[in-house]
């Protein structure tokens, strides 16, 4: 099968959907399949990569981005009409949110669309785009089109599923698939400020917390440095970047938790392995639909990581864990939830194991890569079988 996917971006940019972009396309091309993904120039330049063999890679160059969320690169069409042309997909694949979906819809061919809804549009109230930019990108318009066109969405929970208006209408063509990680094997990081961090906290007391994302508004860190400093016992790594890094950086300096709280920026896959499994908890306290699933959540759980997430109405989180099962479930915005959850971790190293190796089991049984790829691969059956009575 030939496959054509249209991402917003691709690694070395980071996101948990550029990582399960990036694992899924893996997955099939090692299963011989020929994969072709077009996406945003990021990090890397654009042009042209092979990452593995069966798997092309082409990035445009974004020409501007409109409020840090929506890029835009002409060049994208013509990539997209040559890619009808010469790799002449069976399938195509679009991510969204994405402004890149936009041209599969208008520019189809004789392929199947699959969309894959990994999340509704939600500008931050602080940089949400003007207003004329926003209507000349014709959000609204382009989101009813891809639906539209789509001969299947994929939604990532059924959580998301019911709670999205953007799907409300197209329930008929919606199915589920979790997103999925492959498993990493054990790295051997070299030293690193956050290794040491957690290195120093390794002595058998406390409780060694860690959040991994991008310091946005609707992650909840500032909730949770404001949980770290009522529970003293608890000290935090916090690897990311992004917007809201002064104010994290203010709530670290002051005195109740001075030198319990890192913030280690953007780390090497290596260092990150190394921060996962020198950890006692992951937490997640994200405020918002904003945080569709939570691909940091499979991280943790597949490395033994109990994990803390929060009670978000239509998120996936809750449904990736299970309260009391896998890990603790909170209320959003509640720092005294936070706080307990903490206090309960820290002084239950049993709990913190019981909850690991059926969070691990969990993973095992649901998100592993091949197990998502063969449920998104009977979505892509279902799209090429002919319809009733042709």
């Amino acid at each position: 099968m030939r496959i054509l996917h249209i991402a917003k971006y691709f690694p070395p940019h980071l996101g948990g959907m550029e990582t399960f972009l990036d694992q899924l396309t893996r997955e099939q091309a090692a299963s011989g399949e020929d994969v072709l993904v077009l996406a945003h120039a990021g990090p890397e330049p654009a042009g042209t990569s092979r990452p593995v063999q069966g798997l092309e890679v082409r990035r445009a160059p974004v020409l501007l981005n409109l409020g840090g969320y929506a890029p835009m690169a002409p060049a994208l069409p013509l990539m997209h009409l040559h890619a009808l042309r010469r790799f002449r997909p069976d399938v195509i694949h679009a991510h969204a949110p994405n402004v890149a979906a936009l041209w599969p819809a208008l520019l189809h061919g004789r392929a199947p669309l699959v969309l894959h809804w990994h999340a509704d549009v939600q500008f931050p109230p602080d940089r949400r785009p003007p207003a004329l930019a926003l209507a000349l990108a014709c959000w609204k318009r382009l989101e009813a089109l891809m639906l539209k066109r789509a001969e299947a969405v994929i939604a990532t929970s059924q959580a998301y599923l019911d709670s999205s208006p953007a799907l409300a209408g197209h329930r008929q063509k919606c199915r589920v698939a979790p997103l999925g990680l492959t498993e990493s094997p054990v790295a051997r990081p070299g030293d690193h400020p956050a290794l040491r961090f957690l290195d120093g906290r390794t002595d058998g007391s406390g409780l060694r917390v860690l959040a991994v994302g991008r310091l946005a508004h609707y992650k909840g860190f500032a909730h949770l440095c404001e949980a770290v400093r009522q529970t003293p016992e608890a000290s935090l790594c916090l690897v990311g970047e992004g917007e809201e890094r002064a104010r994290l950086e203010a709530l670290a300096s002051l005195p109740e938790v001075r030198g319990r709280i890192h913030l280690a920026g953007a780390v090497p896959d290596d260092v990150l392995d190394g921060c996962y499994r020198r950890s006692h908890v992951l937490c997640l306290p994200s405020l918002s639909r904003s945080e569709a699933f939570g691909m940091v959540l499979l991280e943790a759980m597949s490395r033994s990581l109990p994990c803390i997430a929060t009670t978000v109405p239509g998120s996936g989180m809750s449904e990736v864990v299970r309260h009391g099962e896998t890990g603790l479930l909170v209320r959003p915005g509640s720092v005294q939830e936070l706080a307990q959850a903490l206090g309960r971790l820290a002084l239950s190293p049993e709990l913190r194991l019981r909850l690991g190796q059926a969070g691990r089991e969990r993973f095992l049984g649901h998100y592993t890569l091949p197990e998502v790829a063969r449920r998104i691969r009977t979505v892509y059956d279902a799209a090429l079988a002919p319809s009733p009575g042709t």
